[in-house]
């Protein structure tokens, strides 16, 4: 099969981000018995990472992520409301897909990101999948929870009335969406009706994300993420000022250790106070996760299925997390983590495992068998490639 991945940044390995990894690990798999054409955008250091994917690819064609003046936005801002079509950089981006198409005789395109879907939307004829990763109307409204600035709040108020409008345009011309979550999915049959709608989870490599042989750190608890966006900052905060001091009455050694990319202000600010340390901008992180006795993901909001929670597991970390963490995971309390429901409740399972070493390590075993089972990469591509199948037979049934 010729598949045709159009995506929104350059797929490759090690990334952060969800299209770089998502993109690269399939891309992994496809190329073992298809031929990948990749047409994608170029954001911030992507081009020094195309010998990566080259191995990968049968082709590749990218182009810079338009950079759009004031002019550019509402252009954008308009006919994504009406038409559910982006107009700035679109010319463009039709002319590489054009190309790549003659050059490889696609039979099926993926698209990789709602936004670059709408730059594309109404210029592919033949089959076609858009992998969406979140819902962003559920999304826009999780994030408006939890602004952290006034412009933020602006943003987010705006995009939870402009996202189910494009929404309900740009779905319905590809002939199926894909999201990574339950919740997501929920939110799209409901904002767009009839629409073809499936899950297909987000995998993890569990070879890269492994448990490393590095000294645990007495006490000490890890949270690991971007630490400049908005959930996270809301995550730390709350472990930082109601949860971290329960758990210290009883363990008074305790550490709560940040590691990410980005910090702002708040998180910087919490390096200073007792038993918080921040690790930023680590060239690779997993060592850093890997030294702590327990992995506590306090988050609330958000959308889509949470890497960090997969990454964890596949380290073979204890885990104590809200709903909002382990939304979309599909496991079990007691068995895979532990999952609280208050600043107190997890407060007292971050001291349990802190303290019962046997229980911590029955949870990180089984939290390990668990993505080894269910969160495979060669599965979410085989997944792919059943739709694929189905897609194409429907536009044959068409002719």
């Amino acid at each position: 099969m010729n598949i045709g991945l159009i995506t929104e940044a350059l797929p490759y390995l090690p990334a952060v981000g969800g299209f770089r990894p998502y993109g690269a690990n399939l891309m992994r798999c496809w190329s073992q018995r298809h031929a990948i054409h990749l047409v994608s955008l170029l954001r911030e250091e992507d081009a020094e990472h195309l010998d990566w994917a080259r191995p990968y690819c049968a082709s590749i064609r990218t182009l810079p992520v338009p950079r759009n003046g004031l002019p550019g936005r509402l252009a954008n801002a308009g006919s994504g409301y009406l038409l559910g079509k982006l107009v700035a950089g679109r010319t463009r981006l039709a002319e590489q897909v054009a190309a790549s198409r003659r050059e490889g005789n696609w039979d099926v395109a993926h698209v990789e990101g709602e936004g670059v879907g709408g730059l594309i939307a109404g210029a592919l004829t033949l089959p076609r999948v858009l992998s969406l990763h979140d819902s962003w109307t559920l999304r826009s409204a999780e994030m408006l929870k939890c602004a952290q600035s006034y412009g933020e709040k602006l943003k987010y108020q705006w995009l939870t009335r402009y996202e189910p409008r494009y929404e309900r345009k740009l779905f319905p011309q590809f002939d199926a969406v894909t999201v990574v979550a339950a919740p997501d999915l929920e939110e799209v049959r409901k904002v767009v009706p009839g629409v073809d709608a499936r899950l297909i989870s987000l995998g993890i490599d569990t070879e890269y994300f492994q448990p490393l042989p590095v000294e645990k750190e007495s006490a000490t608890v890890v949270f690991h993420g971007h630490l400049g966006y908005a959930p996270n900052i809301e995550a730390a905060l709350e472990f930082a000022n109601q949860i971290l001091p329960l758990v210290r009455r009883q363990i008074p050694e305790a550490v709560f250790h940040l590691v990410g990319g980005k910090p702002g202000a708040k998180m910087l600010e919490l390096a200073s106070r007792p038993g918080i340390k921040v690790s930023a901008d680590l060239a690779d992180l997993r060592a850093a996760v890997c030294s702590a006795r327990v992995y506590v993901c306090p988050i609330r909001y958000g959308s889509g299925l949470k890497n960090k929670m997969l990454e964890a597991m596949a380290m073979r970390l204890p885990i104590v997390g809200y709903p909002g963490a382990t939304a979309g995971l599909n496991c079990t309390h007691g068995r895979h983590l532990l999952e609280a429901h208050t600043p107190d409740e997890f407060a007292a399972y971050t001291v349990e495992l802190l303290k019962n070493q046997l229980r911590a390590d029955q949870l990180a075993t089984n939290a390990r068998q668990f993505v080894e089972e269910h969160f495979s990469w060669p599965s979410r591509a085989d997944a792919y490639e059943q739709l694929y199948q189905e897609v194409i037979r429907r536009h044959s049934h068409c002719m």
